[in-house]
């Protein structure tokens, strides 16, 4: 995998159809279509893939920033969520994300997903990089994530929340250890 080939846009309508085909049919996590932090535990739950997905389109016909997608040519290989923290309520509400102060100008990076071809060759890492590059021409004045830092090798899903190594080497620092494995890290913009 060469990865200066790659690209990076933001989420728009005319993307949608390569996230579909990026997360496939079950919606990437097994349904997520990437609204687990946006939607409240009760809809979360109670919801279905396909009102997930139905979801996710709206909010990104709806124009609101959402996040970005990384392609190697023409072909969908990586996302991000990056999206003002008033957009995750959820995320706000957690022991591991919640804020530590204002969130007026805060951006959150909450979650990856990364083709399977991809995954280790440091995509991470630049999807953050670009992350933070939007979240800073939107005006935010800091960009805040609750990576994992795994002590054992990630099971199914685990690492969607960023690895906290990746988000370091793109400059985010720790600011709290929440858990033994979920630091809050933040980018000052």
């Amino acid at each position: 995998m060469d990865s200066a080939s790659l690209t990076f846009a933001p989420v728009d309508a005319a993307r949608f159809a390569d996230i579909e085909r990026l997360f496939g049919p079950k919606g990437a996590s097994d349904g997520c279509w990437c609204r687990y932090w946006s939607d409240p535990a009760r809809v979360w739950r109670e919801g279905t893939a396909g009102e997930r997905h139905d979801a996710f389109a709206a909010e990104v016909a709806s124009e609101a920033p959402v996040g970005l997608i990384a392609y190697d040519g023409e072909t969908p290989v990586g996302w991000c969520r990056i999206t003002p923290r008033a957009a995750v309520p959820r995320f706000n509400t957690t022991r591991t994300g919640r804020p530590d102060g204002d969130i007026d100008d805060v951006w959150a990076l909450t979650c990856f997903y990364i083709a399977r071809t991809w995954r280790g060759q440091g995509l991470m890492r630049r999807l953050a990089e670009e992350a933070v590059a939007y979240a800073a021409a939107h005006g935010a004045r800091a960009v805040e994530a609750a990576p994992i830092e795994p002590k054992r090798p990630l099971m199914w899903g685990e690492g969607y929340v960023g690895i906290a190594s990746s988000l370091a080497a793109a400059g985010f620092e720790e600011v709290e250890r929440r858990t033994p494995i979920r630091p809050f890290m933040r980018y000052r913009v």
